[in-house]
């Protein structure tokens, strides 16, 4: 069993690395420099992580495990699956915003996996991004059941698009953003057309008076 005092040096380093990476790109970031923040010697450093890529993702999964704690405060909500839904979307978002630098890191580690047969981080990361997708696709079918969502959508295919959907807009390409923002909108509004846009979509009863638009307003 690790001791104390190794486990709080490991999460210190991880606490070092973490401002690092936060602060700049992965690529941008050394071993050499994350040992100079910690002040280690960087021999003593790879006692603790055997690479970089080891230690982003040690970083990346306490990320991980704040929308996973997300993830389970809505699944264990006693409302109805619909209104869960609807939370766990809101709370998605609402992570995005409060921990913006965590889901940087998210998105950099879902686009560049590892391998995970020698990477306990990366493979505790993994574990708990499938974990969070079950707990969706969960959600999902208690909607289903309740006939709040329609019967005729695999419930894992459409917690996958919608993560997938969401993740594009919150992790938008610049080259979008500053064409939202020529078009006299954003993201914040983008993410609210996205929820008129899959509430319909996948609601049997989603109640959205979708006669009026602002730009049919804008177009009188």
């Amino acid at each position: 069993m690790e001791g104390k005092r190794k486990k709080q040096r490991r999460e210190n380093i991880i606490d070092a690395a973490k401002k690092l990476f936060f602060e700049t790109d992965y690529d941008n970031v050394s071993m050499d420099e994350i040992a100079k923040e910690i002040g280690l010697g960087k021999g003593t450093l790879y006692i603790y992580f055997n690479s970089k890529e080891s230690l982003f993702y040690a970083v990346a999964l306490r990320g991980m495990q704040i929308l996973n704690s997300v993830h389970l405060k809505y699944l264990n909500q006693k409302k109805s699956g619909l209104n869960k839904l609807h939370a766990l979307i809101d709370g998605y978002f609402q992570f995005t915003q409060e921990y913006p630098e965590y889901f940087h890191m998210l998105c950099y580690a879902a686009s560049n996996p590892s391998s995970i047969t020698d990477n306990e981080y990366a493979k505790d990361f993994t574990d708990l991004a499938l974990g969070n997708i079950q707990i969706s696709t969960k959600i999902l079918e208690e909607c289903m059941v309740e006939g709040t969502v329609r019967r005729d959508l695999h419930p894992t295919e459409m917690a996958i698009f919608l993560s997938i959907m969401g993740n594009s807009i919150t992790n938008m390409d610049p080259v979008w953003k500053v064409t939202l923002k020529a078009a006299g909108t954003g993201k914040d509004k983008i993410w609210e057309h996205y929820l008129r846009f899959i509430t319909p979509a996948i609601e049997t009863n989603h109640g959205l008076d979708l006669s009026v638009t602002e730009m049919g307003d804008e177009e009188k």
